[in-house]
């Protein structure tokens, strides 16, 4: 039986090389590497909340808001959504809330009280108007 010690060599250094990888990679600290932090995570966030907003759930305005603008700070790609879902699901609630919020993010409370107001006006029932000013409220505090 013949025997390429070479290549078992070489196969026993990169069996060997396999922890020592492991333990250089738990110890890296790049912001990629933390619990929760992938990219890969906060993209696949972005992909479901857009196939929720694609689907005409506009509560879905909310989180979109809160990771797009709190996390990514992206106003632009937010304004975008918010606008998409305006024009395919119409002026409701949940789009005068995400206006609010972006222009909360952008400084704006002269136009942020305004859609407030829209929000308020435009919901649908008694539990939408009192979801609406609960939300209100938490960000007024």
């Amino acid at each position: 039986m013949k025997v390429d010690f070479k290549t078992l060599g070489g196969g026993i250094v990169l069996v060997a090389a396999i922890p020592l990888l492991m333990l250089w990679q738990s110890g890296n600290t790049s912001k990629g590497t933390g619990p929760g932090k992938s990219k890969y995570i906060e993209y696949h966030r972005v992909s479901e909340l857009t196939s929720h907003l694609y689907n005409g759930n506009t509560q879905a305005l909310h989180m979109f808001c809160v990771h797009t603008l709190g996390r990514r700070k992206n106003p632009r790609y937010t304004a975008t959504w918010i606008e998409d879902v305006a024009a395919r699901c119409g002026e409701c609630s949940d789009v005068h809330l995400a206006r609010a919020w972006l222009f909360g993010f952008l400084r704006d409370a002269n136009s942020m009280q305004m859609e407030f107001d829209a929000a308020r006006r435009s919901a649908r029932d008694e539990a939408e108007l009192a979801r609406v000013n609960s939300m209100i409220d938490r960000v007024m505090r």
